[in-house]
């Protein structure tokens, strides 16, 4: 309910150990407020680390957002707010414009509940994206030190813990193949989601790649790409 400029990263860390008995900080956040067809307001968070159990009943499990009515709670986990494949998703939303008195069932029939779904599914690619963005300039910054002489007169800046790690590389050994599920099974955001998509290549023993940068450095004459399937490289 508080405005974004009163909050900090510490607020949005232990408010998001308090909804889901986390003890590590979460790697992204998005708080926003949606309007149009329908008004409501969101919390959403990518845990640092997947649950041992994340696939054990993918098809059964329900995602872990709390629904609010004004302020009540309707629901601790109703799982028709996000799919199958978003749902380590955590977060909290609260709606105005939902009765109090619904029931799950009238829930799950309500195009209100769509029209929220895709939202939230919207702000969390967007979210996904901006990390892998950033997992970019990381790699480049890491170029730029070792290409770079440090003349005797700089100063070392001591560089805060979280920049000394690459997010989406955290994100994608965790979650990764809940990416490529939803590239399966989300025909709407296919496109996008194929961009959040790494991958190991002949090219490179060590790092991962993206389908654009894999395309990039495709041969003039090369018209098919090669899969191998597998749990891992070995």
């Amino acid at each position: 309910m508080r405005p974004k400029d009163e909050l900090s990263d510490r607020d949005y860390n232990e408010f998001y150990k308090t909804i889901t008995k986390d003890t590590n900080d979460p790697l992204a956040y998005s708080h926003f407020r949606a309007e149009g067809e329908i008004e409501f307001r969101a919390i959403i968070y990518i845990p640092r680390s997947a649950p041992y159990d994340l696939f054990e009943d993918y098809y059964g499990a329900s995602s872990a957002l709390k629904l609010y009515v004004r302020r009540v709670l309707i629901t601790e986990e109703f799982s028709d707010l996000m799919p199958k494949y978003l749902s380590f998703v955590k977060g909290i939303v609260d709606s105005d414009d939902l009765p109090l008195n619904v029931s799950r069932e009238q829930l799950q029939q309500m195009k209100m509940i769509k029209v929220m779904s895709k939202k939230l599914v919207r702000k969390t690619i967007d979210m996904l994206t901006e990390l892998a963005d950033q997992s970019y300039e990381y790699e480049e910054d890491e170029v730029d030190e070792d290409q770079t002489e440090k003349h005797e007169d700089e100063e070392d800046t001591p560089k805060e813990e979280e920049d000394d790690e690459d997010k989406y590389e955290v994100f994608w050994s965790n979650f990764g193949k809940n990416i490529k599920l939803g590239v399966i099974e989300d025909s709407s955001n296919r496109n996008k989601l194929a961009k959040l998509l790494r991958f190991h290549t002949t090219f490179d023993d060590e790092e991962q790649t993206s389908l654009d940068e894999y395309i990039s450095r495709m041969k003039d004459d090369q018209d098919t790409i090669l899969y191998l399937p597998g749990d891992s490289k070995a």
